[in-house]
């Protein structure tokens, strides 16, 4: 994207986060405002998603658990939260050991639960490949990507074709604001947070996750990796 006319836009003009279903809340109780994505990175139950999916939430709940979910930290300047979720997982995802060996032009998958009112409540799986390896305004922790994503797509896990967690779904281009800048209406200009960005988040927060990759690891089908995938990834509900 043209940086001169990034700077020209507010991030908050690009989240992903409010879904279509979001419903607006004038009396109690509190209501279900928006939506956004969320994958499971420990066995105690720590969850990442973006900072701009619980930003004001009264509650923060996830989808197929009864508890509310706590909010352990956010960084705002990267776009990250740190969620906790009651119980033991078995099920967690991969994050790729060496996130800065991605490279441009890799192919990558991205699952979600986007326009959760509306599609498929099992989640979504979109393909892309890796447009950048910076992203909005030539910002080092964040890669631009092709798949598409929509809202409630935020806090996504992006993968590499091996399945390991190379980035997190963050923000889109707006359509029409891009248009009256240059005329011209973009195609799939997306963003994640990169993997060495949210290593370095979770390195932070003294969170114990698994990595791999390497040589010894193999390509994916499609199927497999949405099969892998669905069983760490939740819908997470914004109730204000």
């Amino acid at each position: 994207c043209n940086t001169t006319l990034a700077s020209d836009w507010k991030l908050g003009d690009m989240w992903l986060g409010d879904d279509e279903s979001a419903q607006s809340s004038t009396s109690n109780p509190i209501k279900r405002q928006s939506t956004g994505t969320a994958f499971i990175v420990s066995k105690s139950g720590h969850a990442i998603t973006n900072e701009h999916v619980v930003k004001g939430c009264v509650e923060v709940r996830v989808g197929g658990h009864a508890d509310k979910v706590k909010l352990v930290t956010a960084d705002s300047v990267n776009d990250l939260a740190l969620l906790e979720i009651s119980g033991t997982f078995d099920d967690i995802v991969t994050l790729n050991s060496e996130p800065t060996k991605l490279r441009q032009g890799e192919d990558i998958v991205v699952f979600g639960y986007p326009l959760n009112s509306v599609l498929s409540s099992g989640g979504n799986l979109t393909l892309g490949t890796v447009s950048a390896l910076s992203g909005l305004g030539n910002n080092t922790n964040q890669i631009q990507i092709t798949a598409p994503i929509q809202p409630g797509s935020s806090g996504s896990p992006v993968l590499d074709r091996k399945g390991y967690v190379v980035g997190v779904v963050s923000m889109k281009l707006d359509d029409m604001k891009a248009a009256r800048a240059t005329g011209n209406i973009p195609q799939n200009v997306n963003f994640a947070i990169n993997g060495q960005t949210v290593s370095g988040f979770l390195n932070t927060n003294k969170i114990k996750y698994q990595t791999g990759g390497g040589l010894f690891s193999f390509e994916k089908s499609n199927a497999d990796i949405a099969q892998d995938i669905s069983k760490s990834t939740l819908l997470v509900e914004c109730w204000k």
